[in-house]
């Protein structure tokens, strides 16, 4: 009877210091401390199982027992409902179903030695142990599922052009490239990945028009079109991160980047354009190791080597074969320590493609256009992708901006 009730005691406070002190919402910290005093309930009816089959020196000794028992049994079984609600498996699932098998075991020892005899008030005794349990749920319910869902995140999010200058030369334009954006909620985020590109592109006027065989593949291809317009294969102009790679953004903050690209004039790009991208984890959701992320970074080519030769793939979904791609990856932890225990470990990786030319790209020969992806998944190597509904447990989102300016808009602008 004593194992039992220190086995479930020893969990209980182990979650329990773990989230009163670092779990990511207010709510969970309340359970945490909750489930100390549940420990600490549990380990005095141990305590009490000793003088009830010994000299019984303490009148309700084994009231005391009972009320472990049930405290036991509450609180496993909101571990076994919890790992059922994630749907994941963890080794611990034999621990709640182990438990479970005792509570039964120990009700059965309970009831033949009538324990309840001599206790006063025996329903009200049981009553706030139901009552007890209903609000443990509550809580439950309210600082795991309820807080993180409630609270949105906004993060106002733009990229633009700044005022082109003519280059000493006249040979093309000095434009500077603008990303910012600001974190208007009040809780921290996670930059898990960003990039911005710009790219121009070479067009002609069609006084004729496309007709519907261009029209469903520019809807399909671009989700539009431009009558009149064609497109040539794009040139990228300039590429970057505008933050470091697991860097957090606190409610409030602002952050402005600018870069400054080239736009060559006697090259034929007729429009240029600027693409840019935030993916963030909400810091309520989910906790991400920054130094691990940040260190954890691998390459499909050898930097060391002059040639910079291709050595290896990535994941078929992310990019092709022969693609060169950086990543960072690291595991990342859920909101609270009941949450790692009954949930799965699952891993957070940002990649940036460096897509090579092959026949009918989008873009010209010898040129390439980044782009940036980022997945959850359920093994290091990123393979096996969690579900649409389980990367929203963590708060996954992504933020894109997109700009485009003719080269004679551009021009004039220079001009003034």
């Amino acid at each position: 009877m004593a194992l039992g009730l220190l086995t479930s005691a020893a969990v209980l406070f182990h979650v329990g210091t773990t989230d009163a002190f670092n779990a990511l919402t207010f709510g969970g910290r309340v359970v945490g401390v909750a489930f100390i005093a549940a420990a600490l309930v549990e380990v005095i009816a141990a305590l009490s199982a000793f003088d009830y089959w010994g000299k019984q020196a303490v009148r309700y000794s084994g009231a005391a027992v009972l009320i472990g028992v049930g405290t036991v049994t509450v609180t496993d079984l909101m571990f076994l409902i919890t790992q059922f609600e994630g749907r994941d498996f963890t080794p611990f699932l034999w621990l709640w179903i182990g438990l479970l098998l005792w509570v039964g075991w120990a009700f059965g020892v309970l009831a033949r030695q009538r324990v309840w005899r001599g206790i006063p008030h025996p329903k009200s005794i049981a009553l706030s142990v139901l009552v007890s349990g209903v609000v443990g749920a509550a809580s439950l319910t309210y600082s795991q599922i309820y807080v993180p869902y409630a609270t949105p995140v906004t993060v106002p999010f733009d990229a633009s052009f700044g005022a082109p200058t003519m280059s000493a030369d006249g040979a093309s334009l000095h434009l500077p490239a603008h990303v910012e954006l600001q974190n208007s909620s009040t809780v921290r985020i996670y930059a898990v990945g960003t990039l911005w590109t710009v790219t121009g592109r070479p067009v002609t006027f069609d006084p004729r028009g496309k007709g519907m065989k261009e029209w469903k593949r520019d809807f399909w291809e671009n989700s539009g079109t431009l009558r009149h317009v064609r497109d040539g294969p794009s040139r990228m102009l300039g590429a970057g991160e505008f933050m470091t790679a697991g860097s957090p953004i606190e409610p409030g903050e602002a952050i402005s980047v600018d870069s400054v690209v080239d736009v060559p004039l006697r090259s034929g790009l007729g429009r240029v354009h600027i693409w840019a991208m935030l993916s963030y984890i909400r810091a309520d959701r989910g906790t991400l190791p920054v130094k691990e992320y940040r260190h954890t970074i691998k390459l499909t080519w050898n930097p060391e080597s002059q040639q910079q030769e291709h050595v290896g793939d990535v994941p078929e979904w992310v990019a092709d074969s022969g693609d060169e791609a950086y990543w960072h990856s690291s595991k990342i932890k859920h909101s609270s320590k009941m949450l790692d225990l009954t949930h799965a470990m699952d891993y957070l990786t940002a990649w940036w493609t460096i897509p090579k030319w092959h026949e009918g790209s989008y873009f010209a020969k010898d040129d390439t256009d980044p782009s940036l992806s980022v997945s959850i998944t359920r093994d290091p190597d990123g393979e096996e992708q969690i579900s649409d509904e389980e990367m929203d447990s963590y708060g996954l989102k992504k933020e894109v901006s997109y700009t485009e300016r003719t080269v004679d808009e551009l021009l004039k602008a220079a001009s003034k």
